[in-house]
C-alpha cells in the first residue's frame, strides 16, 4: 500500500507594478487599415502613442499565494504460482485513487455558464469558488482496477515463452485551476485607447485577492479572457492496457537473445497545454453560423464576421439585424466584430475549452530484440534493438469532429539501437607485479542511434482560410503528391550540384549555404476547408539524427579484501559529434513553406522555411568527468 499526499505552492508576483501597452491600435493607429495586419504586426507608431501618453492595455496585480494539493492512494497484492515445473503464472490486482488537483482554500476560480456577471450587464457566464458555491469543481474516479497476468512456459531447457497483459492507471493530474488576483482594463476600440498617464491607472483596474465575485477578471463592459474550466472528470485517471509476448532462446553459455511483441492502447489521457479534443463553451461551430445565416466561403460574410461594429455601415447593420445579430447587452464593446458578438459568452474571447479534459489516446506496438551477455571472462554485455510505432490523439483540427486529430506522438522513433558494455580485465595469474599493473582496468560503453525526431509540418497561408469564420484552423499545409519533401536543388561540399533529393544526414553540405526542404512540395489549404490529416503518411519527414556514445574507463585498486577505491573517467559524445541548434533534435526551420530565406552580410542563411542555422549555436559537446569511489 502506498499514499502520497502532493502539493504545489505557488506565490505569484506577475504584474505587481503593472505591464502597460501603447500602440496596440492606439491613437496613431490608420482607420482606413481597420482590421488588417501590417508587416510590423498593427499600424501606427507605438512610442509615439507613449509619448502622448496614450495607453491602450493594462494589467495590474497584487501578490498571489496558490497552493494546490491532491491525494495518491493505491494497494497492490500479487503472487507467484508454479503450476507445473515448465509453467508458472504470475497475477495480481491494483487499486488506485487519486484526487483532482484543488485549491485548499477554494481560492481557485472556475468557470461557470449560468451565474449573472455583472460586468456584463448580467450576461450569463461568469466565475465560481469552491470556498463560496459549495460545490466541487470535478470528482475523482473510484473505478481504477487493474488487474495484471503474466505467464512464463518452458517450451524445453533452452527455451521460454513469456507473456503478459496488464491494466495500469496513472496518478490524477496535478496543477489546475486559475488565480484571481489580477485585473484588466479591457480592450480599447480602434484608433481609442483607456486611459492617459497623467490621469493616473482608472478605479476599475483595481485587483484583489482573494476575491470570489463572479466578474473577477473582467473589466466593465470589456472582452476578457475568461477563467479556467476544470473539466468535470479531470479526476479521472489515464488506463493503458499494456500486452507483451516474447520468445526467450539461450544461445549459447551465458549468451541470451530474446524476441518480443510489446503494445499498449492508452485512453483518458489528459491533452497538454494548448490542446483542445472537444468543444469550448464559446467555441464558433458550422451550425452557429447556419443559424445566423452565414455561410463559410461567402466573402460577405466574411467581411461581416471581421469588421468590427462601430465600422459596419448602416446597411450591414440592417442585414445582420434580419439576421437577429445584435449587440448582447448594453454598452458592449463597439470595437468587437460580429463573429465575437455571437458567441455563447461574448464578454470572453477565448473558447473556454475543459482543462484536464480525459480524452486523450495512445498507441504503441513494437518488435523488440535483446542481446544479454551475462559477466563472464570480465565481459557484460546488453544490446537491444526497437522497431515501433506511437500514435497519439491529443487534440482536433476540428473540435467539432471529433477522431480526425490521431496523429504520430512526438515519442515516436521507428528504430532505436542501444547498447551497453563493460569489460574488466580478470586478476591474471602473472607475477604479482605484472598482474598487479595489467589486472582490473575496466572500459565501459553506452552507444544509442535512432530515428531521428519528426519535424512539424509546415503552417498553411490561404487566401480565404476557414479561421477568418470560426476563428480557428485550418491545419498544416497540405503535401503535393509526386513531389520530394527534400530539396532537389543543392550543391555538397565538392561543388557539384545535385538534383536528386538530398539526405540532410550525409554531412555531404554546408548548412549554413544549403535550403534542405522543398517548398514546391506544399501547398495551401484549399479555401474554407479543414486540412486533411496525413501526419502519418508522411512519417518520414524527420530532422538530422543525433547518435549517443558515452565511454568510460576506470581502474580498481584493492587495498584490502574488504576496500577498493574505483578511478573512474567517463566521457559524454565521445566522438565529438555536431549537434546543431540548442536541443539538436530538429534543428530545421519550418514555419510558413513560403517564408523567404533571411541571410547575413557572409551570404549564410539566418532563417525561412527549410534551412539550418547553426549560427544559434551547437550543444552537447563532449564532455568529460573524472569519478572516485570508494567502497568497504
Amino acid at each position: 500500500m502506498e499514499a502520497r499526499y502532493e502539493e504545489y505552492p505557488t506565490q505569484t508576483f506577475t504584474n505587481t507594478a503593472g505591464s502597460y501597452v501603447f500602440g496596440a491600435n492606439g491613437a496613431t493607429s490608420q482607420i482606413s487599415l481597420t482590421g488588417l495586419t501590417t508587416s510590423q504586426g498593427s499600424t501606427g507608431f507605438p512610442f509615439a502613442d507613449y509619448l502622448l501618453g496614450d495607453v491602450t492595455g493594462v494589467t495590474l496585480a497584487v501578490p498571489a499565494d496558490i497552493r494546490t494539493s491532491k491525494w495518491q492512494w493505491g494497494v497492490f497484492t500479487q503472487d507467484s504460482w508454479k503450476i507445473t515445473r515448465k509453467l508458472t503464472v504470475d497475477y495480481g490486482i491494483r487499486w488506485d485513487y487519486g484526487t483532482y488537483a484543488k485549491e485548499q482554500y477554494g481560492r481557485n476560480a472556475n468557470f461557470n455558464p449560468t451565474i449573472p456577471n455583472s460586468s456584463a450587464a448580467g450576461h450569463p457566464g461568469g466565475s465560481i469558488f469552491e470556498a463560496t458555491c459549495n460545490c466541487a469543481f470535478a470528482k475523482s474516479y473510484p473505478f481504477a482496477v487493474g488487474p495484471r497476468l503474466g505467464a512464463a512456459f518452458q517450451i524445453n531447457s533452452k527455451t521460454v515463452l513469456r507473456g503478459g497483459l496488464g491494466i495500469v492507471y496513472t496518478a490524477t493530474p496535478g496543477v489546475a485551476g486559475s488565480a484571481s488576483n489580477t485585473a484588466t482594463g479591457g480592450s480599447p476600440a480602434f484608433g481609442q485607447w483607456l486611459f492617459q498617464l497623467k490621469d493616473g491607472i482608472p478605479t476599475y483596474v483595481t485587483p484583489q485577492w482573494p476575491r470570489f465575485d463572479a466578474n473577477v477578471g473582467l473589466p466593465l463592459n470589456a472582452v476578457a479572457t475568461a477563467p479556467a474550466y476544470l473539466d468535470p472528470n479531470a479526476g479521472r485517471p489515464a488506463r493503458q492496457v499494456q500486452f507483451s509476448l516474447g520468445l526467450q532462446r539461450e544461445i549459447g553459455r551465458n549468451l541470451i537473445v530474446e524476441a518480443s511483441y510489446v503494445g499498449s492502447r492508452g485512453v483518458w489521457w489528459s491533452p497538454g497545454l494548448g490542446q483542445q479534443a472537444t468543444p469550448g463553451f464559446n467555441d464558433i461551430s458550422d451550425a452557429l453560423l447556419a443559424r445566423y445565416g452565414f455561410t463559410i466561403g461567402n466573402s460577405t460574410d466574411k467581411r461581416l464576421l471581421t469588421t468590427p461594429w462601430r465600422n459596419l455601415s448602416a446597411a450591414d447593420l440592417s442585414l445582420l439585424a434580419s439576421r437577429r445579430v445584435f449587440l448582447p447587452y448594453p454598452n458592449y464593446d463597439q470595437g468587437q466584430t460580429p463573429r465575437q458578438i455571437i458567441r455563447a459568452f461574448p464578454q470572453y474571447n477565448n473558447a473556454i475549452a475543459p482543462g484536464n479534459s480525459p480524452l486523450g489516446k495512445t498507441w504503441y506496438d513494437a518488435l523488440q530484440l535483446v542481446v544479454t551477455k551475462r559477466l563472464s571472462h570480465g565481459l557484460s554485455l546488453n544490446a537491444n534493438y526497437t522497431f515501433s510505432k506511437t500514435l497519439q490523439e491529443m487534440n482536433e483540427p476540428d473540435v467539432f469532429n471529433y477522431g480526425l486529430g490521431k496523429t504520430l506522438s512526438p515519442n515516436d522513433y521507428p528504430h532505436q539501437l542501444r547498447l551497453s558494455a563493460e569489460y574488466t580485465v580478470p586478476k591474471l595469474r602473472l607475477a604479482k607485479i605484472i598482474s598487479a599493473i595489467v589486472s582490473d582496468w575496466g572500459m565501459g560503453w553506452y552507444v544509442q542511434y535512432q530515428s531521428a525526431a519528426a519535424l512539424a509540418l509546415p503552417t498553411s497561408a490561404a487566401v480565404d482560410p476557414i479561421s477568418n469564420y470560426l476563428g480557428r484552423g485550418p491545419g498544416p499545409a497540405q503535401l503535393l503528391s509526386g513531389q520530394s519533401i527534400w530539396s532537389t536543388d543543392w550543391t555538397d561540399l565538392g561543388g557539384v550540384h545535385h538534383n536528386d533529393p538530398i539526405d540532410i544526414n550525409c554531412h555531404c553540405f554546408d548548412p549554413t549555404k544549403t535550403i534542405v526542404l522543398n517548398k514546391n512540395a506544399w501547398q495551401p489549404v484549399p479555401d474554407g476547408q479543414w486540412a486533411a490529416n496525413q501526419a502519418t503518411a508522411i512519417r518520414y519527414f524527420r530532422g538530422i539524427r543525433q547518435p549517443q556514445e558515452n565511454v568510460s574507463f576506470s581502474r580498481n585498486f584493492r587495498m584490502t579484501e574488504t576496500i577498493n577505491l574505483q578511478i573512474r573517467a567517463e566521457w559524454s559524445n565521445a566522438f565529438n559529434r555536431l549537434r546543431y541548434g540548442g536541443t539538436g533534435l530538429a534543428p530545421v526551420t519550418i514555419g510558413s513553406f513560403t517564408a523567404a530565406p533571411t541571410q547575413n552580410a557572409l551570404g549564410q542563411f539566418t532563417g525561412g522555411f527549410g534551412t539550418i542555422n547553426p549560427l544559434s549555436g551547437t550543444s552537447g559537446q563532449r564532455s568529460g568527468q573524472i569519478v572516485a569511489r570508494l567502497q568497504f
